[in-house]
């Protein structure tokens, strides 16, 4: 059960854990749990607990990474085996089910905090699940953890009755985001905050007005907003009220730069700001990239080239049955570039064709991987960003392509505001389509209903959306049956549903533009393209110039 190696360079299991470098981690976890009231020692024979079966418990431990990429504090961590509560207690999916940010909505925070002068400030609920108010019927029987566990002269063992879930508790984060979302919007003592219909992780208070305040959530993590003329008072009494009630670390108010959730956060004054994964770049490249090896210079010019399409497409061909050992190191390292394409989303069309890959990887594949965290590196200052003064940046505005193929394409789409992408998105597509025409607008559909919580959220957060949104294509056939209801031989054959951008722009929500295949930034997300069209591209879709 026990791994013997880190699943991640500062993650460490159990039995990594019995050096004396880890007493005083455990010990302080130990008082943490009783200064919080989150257990009563109870013996096995106690009639409160009649009927319960125990759940192991076991240590984890971590040394979290300062933004600057040096090491931090090591912490360990008391977690309850969640396999075994799942299976003893009966969790099912809709009784563990916790949502969370979507990293999206916090791109159009980021893009409407620019547009209307927000300032923000980061803060982390500590040890947030053991926080959480669970119901007499989520109450858990936990033996404790090697080293606390204690028997007395009767041969009768010791439990821990919990009163707070622990972590690795099946339902513990769903108890915890209850808890958070109670206090935030419904309880009368609590922040009295207006929870967003399209996104349940992000809450308003006093939207379109100088003492706006917003507040998004993922976990334990949080970030509020506040409009820098009457909003910020307010949230400092409001962080002041949510401190009394959970205990929390909270940043500095208003930083110049700043880290959360894996994102390097720069401000340029009031009018633009640029996010970057350049810190966890960094830890990549410690992680995969062999510090003696010399690598192609163009290596940092695009992510990938035709050697990619071409490994790819011998892969597919011949179905290879890699390793073991490649076949972990692939899945591994395509894992950690995905995470990457939060803040660097030119990298999606190349992870695309790797992604397909897991199964059937070669060394030339891998090569490939290594070549997409290579231009990461050697451009790890590039990211998203945000501009007040970007050219029609207060409008919504999305681009979509799609690349037929024989077996399922590939639907590629980006949606702007601010100067900068918000939403991006790369993926095959879940049906064979017929026709180019079928395909981009199988895309067109995805886009659509992309579009509706986009503009759902933006509206919300007080952006004006009255005017239709410019949605671009370059299919003339996909354009012309978003314009007209037809049933033709070359169309007739295509499911009602994709037709869901057509009813947008009946409805007016949306407009649907015809651009040239070469003007197309959404090109990016479907295929490899040249050098000067990858360079034209990611300009664009990450803020640092104009319309392609």
């Amino acid at each position: 059960f026990v791994s013997k190696t880190n699943s991640s360079p500062n993650i460490f299991n159990e039995r990594q854990m019995k050096g004396k470098e880890w007493d005083e981690p455990k010990h302080l976890e130990i008082k943490k749990l009783e200064s919080l009231g989150a257990f009563r020692r109870v013996w096995e024979d106690d009639p409160e607990i009649e009927g319960m079966c125990p759940v192991d418990t076991m240590w984890a431990g971590r040394c979290k990474i300062k933004s600057d990429g040096s090491p931090g504090e090591c912490s360990g961590r008391c977690v309850l085996r969640g396999d075994l509560h799942n299976k003893t207690y009966n969790i099912t999916k809709n009784d563990s089910f916790s949502p969370v940010v979507r990293n999206s909505s916090l791109m159009v925070l980021e893009a409407i905090a620019v547009l209307f002068n927000w300032g923000y400030v980061s803060w982390d609920i500590t040890g947030a699940y053991l926080q959480g108010k669970q119901r007499k019927n989520e109450q858990v029987l936990a033996r404790p953890p090697m080293g606390y566990r204690e028997v007395d002269e009767r041969g009768k063992r010791l439990y821990w009755l919990m009163e707070s879930p622990l972590y690795g508790q099946g339902d513990a984060g769903a108890i915890w985001n209850r808890t958070i979302n109670d206090y935030v919007h419904e309880e009368e003592q609590g922040l009295k905050y207006d929870r967003i219909h399209y996104e349940p992780c992000v809450y308003t208070a006093d939207t379109q007005t100088d003492r706006t305040r917003v507040l998004g959530l993922y976990v334990d993590d949080g970030r509020t907003y506040y409009h820098r003329v009457a909003g910020r008072p307010i949230a400092e009494k409001e962080m002041s009220k949510l401190g009394g009630r959970f205990a929390m670390k909270i940043g500095k108010w208003d930083p110049e730069e700043d880290y959360f959730l894996g994102g390097n956060r720069r401000a340029f004054g009031d009018k633009r700001i640029h996010v970057s994964a350049k810190t966890y770049i960094g830890e990549m490249a410690k992680r995969y990239l062999d510090p003696a090896a010399k690598y192609p210079g163009s290596w940092e010019d695009t992510p990938a080239s035709e050697e990619l399409v071409k490994a790819y497409e011998f892969a597919i061909t011949t179905r290879p049955t890699p390793s073991p050992e490649l076949k972990k190191k692939y899945g591994s390292l395509f894992g950690a570039l995905l995470h990457a394409t939060k803040y660097r989303p030119e990298i999606m069309a190349a992870l695309g064709l790797c992604g397909t890959c897991l199964t059937i990887c070669t060394d030339d594949l891998y090569r490939c991987l290594l070549r997409v965290l290579v231009y990461l590196v050697r451009t790890d200052s590039l990211g998203v960003s945000f501009s007040k003064d970007a050219p029609g940046g207060e409008k919504l505005k999305a681009y979509v392509d799609s690349n037929w193929a024989t077996s399922r394409s590939t639907t590629g789409f980006l949606i702007m505001l601010a100067g900068g992408v918000v939403l991006a998105a790369s993926r095959r597509q879940h049906c064979i389509a017929m026709s180019s025409t079928e395909a981009e607008l199988i895309a067109l559909g995805d886009l659509a209903l992309e579009l509706l919580y986009v503009r759902g959220l933006a509206e919300s957060l007080g952006l004006d959306v009255a005017d239709a949104i410019e949605t671009f294509t370059d299919n003339k056939g996909a354009y012309d049956l978003c314009h007209r209801f037809s049933s033709a031989n070359h169309s007739r054959h295509v499911e009602r549903k994709v037709f869901k951008m057509r009813e947008l722009r009946g409805a007016s929500v949306v407009t649907v533009s015809l651009v040239t295949g070469d003007s197309n930034p959404a090109d990016l997300f479907t295929k490899i393209v040249s050098k000067q069209l990858f360079d034209k591209y990611r300009k664009f879709i990450l803020g640092t110039q104009g319309a392609p």
